[in-house]
């Protein structure tokens, strides 16, 4: 309990409503402190949340009240014993993304960055409202748990390389009540609100480093890129005021559901038929010898993986994968460029089997049931009959609205929950057949819903359908579509606009021609 006990909070509240100045450090640890044992009820705090939404906590600010929600984590930040196996702690990278509707790029990175010798401590959260979460989609796998201890969470990573787990209640006490009451007094987009809360568990988690992915767009919570930015500055500083250095983001446009899943066990069947794409490669054959540097062969194998439907998941994972490489310091990846590192990654995903292999390892340790991957996948009686969305015109695809299509999959279906304590169904979903920019004819499906018939009504499928904006007029020229990652920011430079030259190989074999279409002009 802190000694400071002289500050009012009713002054507190009108320090933060009206001014003059900033709080300082030993106010907002007083403050903290004093929420977390009682001392200031509910209603004062609502009261001083709601004042943040009108007078911004400045970066400073922010800053602080992170550490403060920190250090309501008994002991401190976790402590890691570098010692105990020096080949998987040497390096110790996480990442966090704001959430969009289909992001499963946690699944893939965190064994893959694993795999390729750097550390991955992964603390996940859960879906709500439209967006999905990591912790429910590994929860779809039979056996895996998600609720390890903090000595289980350190030991698997010393052990194994990599854990993927979800906050215990002795992780930030500070921030789980101050989430709570914000999600009740409507402060939630407060961004420097937003910040502590995010960066705080990552900062008590307390890797050597930390990667943003920062989403905007109509499937995200940040309509703009503008939005996304500021708060990606703001979360990169105070990364770095807390000892994440280096703390680095990517702004990444949502516009269309990431990879071509939606719903629980749907995005882990994705990620794993990602993961065996090495199994299918076919390299071209040129006068009868094997060609290393043709583009690989990743056409479809089952109905979920098609490079048609999720190169943006595949470039977005390995881009991230590539820039962890590069903030873990180890020697083999320092004389490396981004773009260097990030086709070494998607090298070693489509060519090799150390990802799933490191997946498997992870899920066995984690509890998963099954002789094999195989055990994992769902029976046949618990399977959903498809049902098809079909394209009422013949067109061009232009518009996707995302977020109302990620609410449909996890209110309507049952994929999500609208409140923390609900169920989630881990079968339900939906599958895209279609991008934007691809050409539809009518009748062709657009997308598969997947859930109990009783779920799916007409009025659910129409709504469904209304996402879809098919442009039928195909002497117009459609809108050139940027790639999924748009920005990097860093605590130097702010936020920088990435070129389609400097990304890496991956992307330009991926990007279908007939969907991305680049001035290369410009």
């Amino acid at each position: 309990m802190s000694t400071l006990s002289s500050f009012d909070p009713i002054q507190v509240i009108r320090k933060r409503r009206y001014g003059p100045g900033e709080h300082s450090d030993e106010e907002l640890q007083w403050w903290i402190e004093s929420y977390t044992n009682g001392s200031v009820p509910d209603y004062q705090m609502a009261a001083w949340l709601m004042a943040t939404c009108f007078r911004p906590l400045s970066r400073n600010e922010t800053a602080q009240l992170t550490h403060c929600m920190v250090q309501s984590t008994p002991g401190g930040p976790l402590q890691w014993n570098k010692g105990t196996n020096p080949q998987t702690m040497a390096a110790l990278v996480d990442k966090h993304s704001t959430g969009g509707v289909g992001d499963k790029v946690s699944l893939i990175l965190s064994p893959l960055v694993a795999s390729l010798g750097v550390g991955v401590p992964m603390i996940s959260g859960r879906g709500l409202g439209h967006t999905g979460g990591t912790i429910d989609k590994l929860e779809s796998i039979p056996g895996f748990d998600t609720q390890l201890s903090t000595a289980d969470f350190q030991r698997l990573v010393a052990e194994r390389g990599a854990a993927m787990a979800q906050a215990g209640p002795e992780l930030c006490p500070a921030d789980r009540q101050l989430y709570a009451l914000r999600d009740c007094t409507s402060t939630v987009e407060s961004i420097g609100l937003q910040t502590a809360s995010i960066m705080c568990k990552k900062i008590a988690e307390h890797p050597d480093s930390l990667i943003l992915d920062c989403k905007y767009g109509n499937g995200s919570f940040q309509s703009t890129a503008a939005a996304a930015g500021e708060l990606a500055v703001n979360m990169v500083q105070t990364g770095h005021a807390n000892g994440l250095e280096p703390t680095v983001g990517f702004l990444t446009q949502m516009s269309q559901p990431l990879g071509t899943a939606i719903g629980n066990w749907l995005e882990v069947q994705e990620c794993l038929e990602i993961m065996e794409l090495y199994k299918t490669r076919k390299p071209k054959e040129t006068n009868g010898t094997v060609d290393d540097n043709a583009p690989i062969d990743i056409s479809p194998t089952t109905h979920v993986t098609d490079a048609r439907l999720n190169y943006d998941l595949i470039c977005l994972t390995c881009l991230q994968a590539g820039q962890m490489l590069l903030q873990s310091k180890l020697p083999q990846y320092q004389d490396q460029t981004l773009s260097e590192l990030t086709q070494l990654a998607y090298d070693h995903l489509t060519q090799k089997p150390d990802t799933l292999n490191m997946f498997w390892d992870m899920g066995k340790a984690q509890g998963a049931k099954g002789d094999s991957i195989q055990d994992w996948y769902p029976p046949a009686a618990e399977i959903y009959q498809g049902v098809d969305i079909v394209a009422p015109t013949t067109g061009r695809l232009i518009e996707i609205s995302t977020t109302q299509l990620g609410l449909l999959a996890n209110v309507s279906l049952g994929a999500g929950r609208k409140q923390v304590h609900e169920s989630v169904d881990p079968y339900a979903g939906m599958l895209l057949r279609c991008k934007l920019g691809h050409q539809v004819r009518e009748g062709q499906p657009m997308l598969t819903l997947y859930a109990p018939e009783e779920k799916i009504t007409s009025a659910v499928m129409e709504q469904v359908a209304r996402c879809f904006t098919i442009q039928q007029n195909d002497n117009e020229a459609a809108a050139p579509l940027k790639p999924v990652v748009t920005h990097v920011v860093t605590l130097e430079d702010g936020v920088q606009e990435m070129s389609w030259e400097e990304l890496a190989p991956c992307f330009h074999e991926l990007y279908p021609n007939e969907v991305y279409h680049h001035r290369r002009s410009e």
